[in-house]
């Protein structure tokens, strides 16, 4: 171990897999708002619909985001996968593409939230970037997620202790 490093966290993807796998999440198809993301993590969703985006800057701070591949958005209960967020400006993008698209529903999940400045704000309800169901993160980064709002329904929180110890044990066992 080095530093403030975990010793082999891959992803943190099986949570919320195994998160979506439970009743109450209608979720049956995945996008990435870029090709990165879809390199990275395509292969864990073989069993689910899959769509890309793509995003090209503009001047300051305007990005585009439009539907690259994959399955029709129509009628889809989407989920958009990232690594990480911080102003979650492309994953907004990314979600109001889709719902325009004519997806059901889209929700987002990132395994670290850095969200700086409380940015976070823009995606609670009535917030100017609210087009989630649900914005799944984990609590890699405590110090951001345990101010994070999770009785208007939005946000929730990921526990990643499960995947840690597995790694410590793993790690320490190799």
């Amino acid at each position: 171990l080095h530093g403030n490093a975990v010793a082999s966290l891959q992803t943190a993807i099986p949570l919320l897999l195994e998160r979506i796998e439970q009743q109450d999440s209608k979720i049956d198809c995945v996008a990435f708002p870029d090709d990165g993301a879809a390199k990275r993590f395509g292969s864990l969703f073989t069993h689910m619909d899959i769509i890309i985006c793509g995003k090209t800057r503009g001047e300051g701070d305007s990005r585009v985001v439009t539907i690259q591949d994959g399955t029709d958005a129509q009628g889809k209960n989407i989920v958009i996968v990232d690594d990480l967020v911080q102003t979650g400006g492309t994953l907004y993008e990314c979600g109001k593409v889709l719902l325009e698209a004519g997806a059901t529903s889209v929700s987002a999940f990132v395994s670290h939230a850095v969200f700086p400045k409380e940015s976070w704000k823009r995606f609670n309800k009535g917030g100017d970037r609210a087009c989630f169901d649900k914005f799944w993160c984990t609590n890699s980064i405590p110090t951001i997620t345990d101010t994070l709002p999770v009785d208007d329904g939005v946000f929730e929180v990921l526990d990643l202790m499960e995947l840690v110890i597995t790694d410590l044990d793993h790690y320490s066992s190799a």
